[in-house]
C-alpha cells in the first residue's frame, strides 16, 4: 500500500487527488463492483458513509466528478485503509478545499484560462511586442458590461455581447470578468449536452462561458430559456457572444411544419442582458487607443490603417483578406471559397481534408483540375494554413481524436464576413453541394444545410440531406421529405414514408391525419391524371396539388360554397403566385378584392397598356393604379443596399420590402440573385414574376416550382 503512506503535500488539486486515489485502486485491486458490495456492508455500520454506485466511483477517480468529504470517506473505508492514514487524507482534501473549492469535475479557475483559450483572436506579430496581447482599450460600453458581471457575482446573470466578427466582444468580455471575479470556476461547454450536465449538479461561483452562443442554438438537444434560468437563479454567471445575423435570424417569427421555428431560441435571447458591441470604434474609444498607442507598439500599428477597424487590423483582418484575394494559385482561393460557402450554408463543424478536396472541383477551371485532387489539396493546405503575423491562418487545424491526428479545418470568421459579402449572390457549386451531404455527419449541420438548400430552390441537395436525417432516425425531416416528393409527382415514395412513420406511433392523432389526408390527395391526383389526357385545364390543376397539396383547391371549394374570407384569402393566394388569368377571371366576374388585388398586381408589374384598358372600361381602381404608375420611381441602389444589409442581418421586414422593390422592377435575374443569397421570401417572389411574364411558357414555371433550380441557376431535373 505505498500509494496510502505516500506524502501527500504535492496534492494540490483536485484533479491531483481524483489521480492520487485511482492509483490507490489499482495497486488495491478493487473491480469496481467490489467498492460497491462492500461499501454497502460498511454503511449498515456506519451510517455516516454512503453508498459508492459504480459510476460515481468511475468518474470521481477520473477526475469527471467532484471528490465530496463523504465519498472520500467511504473510499477510504472500503479500502480498509487505517484510521491514522485516513485523517491524513482528510485533511488533504481541507487543505484542497480551503485553497480551491469544490468547482465542477475538469474545471479550473477564470484566471488560469488564456485568452486564446476563451477565444480571444491572437493579435498581429510587431517587433518589440512581447505580452500575449496588446493592451485593451477600455470602451464604451465597459461600465455597463462590469456592472452586470458585478451584479451577476450576487445574483447570477446572463450577458450576451453582440457584435460583428473581430469586433472585440471576446476580449471585452474576458477583460470584464476577469477583472471582477477571476478566482471563480470556468465552464466551457463543447456543446449543449455538457451545459445539461453540469445543470444536474450546479457549483457555486462559476462562469458558463458560451462564447460564440449560436454553436448553442438549434442544436440536439437545445439550449432551452429554463435551463439559463436554473442556472442564473443557481448564481452562476452565464456570459456569451453572437453575431447579429444568428440574433436577428431568430428575434423573427419564422413558421414551419411544427410551427415557430426560432419560438425557443427567441425565449432564450429574450432573458439576456444584450450589450452592442460596434465594429467601429466611436472617438472616445479612438483617443483612448492613441494613448495606448504611446506604449503599445501593435496599437500604434494598427492605428496607421485607416480602412480597417483597429480590432481587425490587430486580429490580422487585412492580410486575411489578402490570403484569399491575392491567392498565389487557383487551390489555395478554392479551398478558401469553399470553406466559406459551407459556413454560408450554415455549416459550423469542422471541415475534413476528404470534404474539402471534393468540394474544391467546382471552383476549378477543367485545366486546373487536371492534376491529381492531392496536388490540389496540399498546394491550397500549405497557403491556408499559413501563420500570419505569426498569431492567425486563414483555415485553422482542429485536432482529432487521437494525437497527432486533423479531425477538420475551420475558416476564420473575419475572412468568413469578408467573402460571404463578396459571394453575396452566388450559388456555391454543385461540388460543395455534393461534398457537404456526402460527408457530413452532425446532424444539426444536415439540419441547417437542408434549409439553406431549400430557402435557395435547391430542392435536389434538400432531398439528399434531409434523407440522410430521417436515416439517422430524425422525425422532424419526414413531413420536409414528403413535401419534397409529393412536388416531384413521387407519391409513391412518399406514401412509403408516412405508412413508416404513421406505422412507428400508431396511437399518434396527428400522424393518423397526414395519412389520411395523403390518401385523398393520391385519389385526387389520380383523377386530374385522367383528365388531363383531354383537358390541359385539369393538367395546371394536377400541377397545382402536387406543388401546395391542396391548398387553392381547398380555397376555390370553400369560396365556391359562399366562404367570403376564403374568396379574399384564394385572391390574396393568386397575387402571391403572379396566377394573372385566375385572377383576371375572378376580378371580371365581380369579384370586388379581386379587382383592387389585379389593378395592385398590374402596376408592380408595370402593364400600364392592361391598366389603361380597364381603367377605359370603367375600373376606377385601375385608374388610380394608373395615375400612381405614373409617379413611382425605381428605389436607388443605395435604398437597396441597405435593405439587402438590413435583410442580411436577419431583419424579414427589410427582406419583404427588398423582395417587393426586385419584384416591382420586374428584373427575374436581380430576384433569382436574392435567391441564391437566400434572402427570406425571394424564392416565392422570384416564382411569382415568373408565372406573371406574359411570355413564360407555363410548363417551365411549373418545372421550376415542382423541381427547383440546379447549382448553376438553371431549372431542376428528375433523377
Amino acid at each position: 500500500m505505498s500509494a496510502v503512506l505516500a506524502d501527500l503535500s504535492g496534492i494540490r488539486t483536485w484533479a491531483d487527488l481524483a489521480s492520487h486515489l485511482n492509483n490507490i485502486n489499482n495497486e488495491i485491486g478493487k473491480s469496481l463492483n467490489d467498492l460497491q458490495r462492500i461499501a454497502k456492508v460498511n454503511l449498515k455500520a456506519n451510517p455516516r458513509l454512503r453508498e459508492l454506485p459504480t459510476s460515481t466511483v468511475s468518474d470521481a477517480l477520473n477526475g469527471r466528478r467532484p471528490i465530496k468529504m463523504d465519498l472520500l470517506e467511504s473510499l477510504l473505508a472500503a479500502w480498509h485503509v487505517p484510521s491514522q492514514e485516513r485523517e491524513r487524507f482528510l485533511e488533504t482534501w481541507r487543505r484542497i478545499n480551503a485553497a480551491v473549492g469544490q468547482g465542477p469535475a475538469n474545471a479550473g479557475r477564470f484566471d488560469e484560462a488564456s485568452p486564446r483559450e476563451l477565444g480571444v483572436h491572437p493579435a498581429i506579430s510587431i517587433h518589440g511586442a512581447t505580452d500575449d496581447l496588446p493592451g485593451y482599450v477600455e470602451r464604451d460600453f465597459d461600465e455597463r458590461l462590469h456592472e452586470l458581471i458585478a451584479r451577476g457575482s450576487e445574483r447570477g446573470c446572463f450577458v450576451l455581447l453582440l457584435g460583428k466578427s473581430s469586433c472585440g466582444k471576446t476580449r471585452s468580455l474576458y477583460e470584464a470578468v476577469r477583472a471582477i471575479v477571476p478566482e471563480w470556476w470556468l465552464v466551457q461547454p463543447a456543446r449543449v449536452q455538457d451545459i445539461h450536465d453540469h445543470l444536474a449538479r450546479p457549483t457555486d461561483r462559476t462562469v458558463l462561458w458560451l462564447d460564440e452562443l449560436h454553436r448553442y442554438l438549434g442544436a440536439d438537444p437545445p439550449l432551452r430559456k429554463t435551463d439559463v434560468v436554473a442556472l442564473v437563479r443557481a448564481g452562476t454567471i452565464v456570459v456569451g457572444t453572437l453575431w447579429p445575423n444568428y440574433y436577428f435570424a431568430r428575434k423573427q417569427l419564422l413558421q414551419g411544419e411544427a410551427g415557430d421555428v426560432y419560438a425557443e431560441d427567441r425565449r432564450l435571447l429574450e432573458l439576456a442582458d444584450v450589450i452592442n458591441v460596434s465594429d467601429a470604434f466611436s472617438v472616445q474609444e479612438q483617443q483612448r487607443a492613441s494613448r495606448l498607442a504611446a506604449t503599445d507598439t501593435r496599437i500604434e500599428a494598427a492605428l496607421e490603417v485607416s480602412d480597417t477597424g483597429l480590432t481587425q487590423v490587430l486580429a490580422a483582418g487585412p492580410d486575411l483578406v489578402n490570403s484569399w484575394e491575392q491567392a498565389p494559385d487557383p487551390y489555395a482561393r478554392a479551398i478558401l471559397t469553399a470553406a466559406v460557402d459551407a459556413r454560408r450554408l450554415g455549416v459550423q463543424c469542422p471541415l475534413s481534408t476528404e470534404l474539402l478536396t471534393a468540394a474544391m472541383a467546382g471552383y476549378l477551371t477543367s485545366a486546373q483540375r487536371v492534376a491529381s485532387p492531392e496536388y490540389w489539396t496540399q498546394q491550397a493546405l500549405l497557403h491556408a494554413t499559413n501563420m500570419l503575423h505569426g498569431a492567425v491562418s486563414a483555415l485553422t487545424p482542429v485536432a482529432g481524436i487521437t494525437a497527432g491526428s486533423v479531425e477538420g479545418y475551420v475558416v476564420a470568421d473575419y475572412l468568413t464576413q469578408h467573402i460571404s459579402s463578396v459571394r453575396r449572390v452566388e450559388c456555391p457549386p454543385d461540388s460543395l453541394w455534393t461534398a457537404l451531404v456526402t460527408h457530413l455527419h452532425d446532424p444539426d449541420d444536415l439540419r441547417r444545410m437542408a434549409s439553406a438548400a431549400l430557402v435557395r430552390m435547391r430542392y435536389g441537395y434538400a432531398e439528399r440531406a434531409l434523407s440522410r436525417l430521417h436515416e439517422a432516425g430524425d422525425p422532424a425531416a419526414v413531413l420536409e421529405l414528403v413535401t419534397l416528393l409529393r412536388r416531384q409527382d413521387r407519391l409513391s415514395e412518399a406514401m412509403c414514408l408516412i405508412e413508416a412513420w404513421s406505422g412507428a406511433a400508431p396511437g399518434d392523432r396527428r400522424r393518423r391525419e397526414v395519412r389520411s389526408e395523403f390518401i385523398d390527395l393520391q385519389a385526387r391526383a389520380e383523377l386530374l391524371r385522367q383528365l388531363a389526357e383531354l383537358d390541359p385545364a385539369a393538367e395546371e390543376l394536377l400541377y397545382e396539388l402536387l406543388d401546395d397539396g391542396g391548398q387553392a383547391a381547398r380555397l376555390r371549394d370553400r369560396a365556391a360554397a359562399g366562404d367570403a374570407v376564403a374568396a379574399d384569402d384564394l385572391v390574396d393566394l393568386l397575387v402571391d403566385r403572379g396566377c394573372l388569368d385566375e385572377l383576371r377571371e375572378r376580378a371580371n366576374g365581380g369579384h370586388r378584392f379581386a379587382t383592387e388585388r389585379l389593378a395592385d398586381l398590374l402596376a408592380s408589374l408595370r402593364r400600364k397598356d392592361e391598366l389603361q384598358q380597364r381603367a377605359a372600361d370603367g375600373d376606377i381602381v385601375a385608374a388610380l393604379h394608373l395615375e400612381r404608375l405614373e409617379s413611382v420611381s425605381r428605389p436607388s441602389e443605395a435604398d437597396l443596399a441597405w435593405l439587402r444589409t438590413t435583410a442580411d442581418s436577419g431583419d424579414e421586414d427589410a427582406a419583404i420590402e427588398l423582395t417587393l422593390m426586385l419584384f416591382d422592377n420586374g428584373d427575374l435575374d436581380v430576384l433569382l440573385a436574392e435567391v441564391n443569397a437566400g434572402t427570406y421570401l425571394a424564392a416565392e417572389r422570384y416564382l411569382a414574376l415568373l408565372a406573371a411574364g406574359a411570355a413564360t411558357d407555363r410548363r417551365l414555371v411549373w418545372r421550376v416550382r415542382r423541381l427547383g433550380l440546379r447549382a448553376d441557376g438553371l431549372p431542376g431535373t428528375t433523377g
